[in-house]
């Protein structure tokens, strides 16, 4: 296992909060709607399942993670055109673009500590 720098390990824990916000931003768009938990549940199901790959630290789950998030901007930028008044929506959309940019800037300042790694790791065999 490898040890995370200081920076990656403050994106780490921005991404995991800013996941965590935008399903509990999507939370409460859902019940403000008035539907119910099933819809709630379907709307961030795919989110949930690819933070288990992101719990792994696996950068091409990252990867992926970042374009499912290009989902969620677009209905975001959906909703906010729909009900610009409402800051919840708003809301959602600051979220998704703030968890959009940790991930790459996750993924990129990662990378180069993980090649690192190998390449310290090769050298020394």
């Amino acid at each position: 296992m490898m040890l995370r720098g200081k920076l990656t390990s403050r994106l780490w824990s921005t991404l995991w909060f800013l996941s965590a916000a935008l399903i509990i931003q999507g939370a409460l768009e859902v019940f403000e709607l008035g539907a119910r938990w099933p819809v709630w549940l379907l709307s961030v199901a795919p989110l949930l399942l690819f933070l288990i790959g992101v719990a792994r630290d696996s950068l091409h789950w990252l990867i992926w993670y970042c374009l499912l998030l290009l989902f969620y901007f677009i209905s975001a930028v959906e909703d906010t055109f729909a009900r610009p008044d409402n800051l919840i929506v708003v809301s959602g959309l600051v979220i998704v673009v703030l968890l959009f940019s940790t991930c790459t800037a996750y993924i990129r300042f990662r990378g180069r500590e993980k090649r690192a790694f190998e390449e310290q790791r090769v050298s020394s065999e």
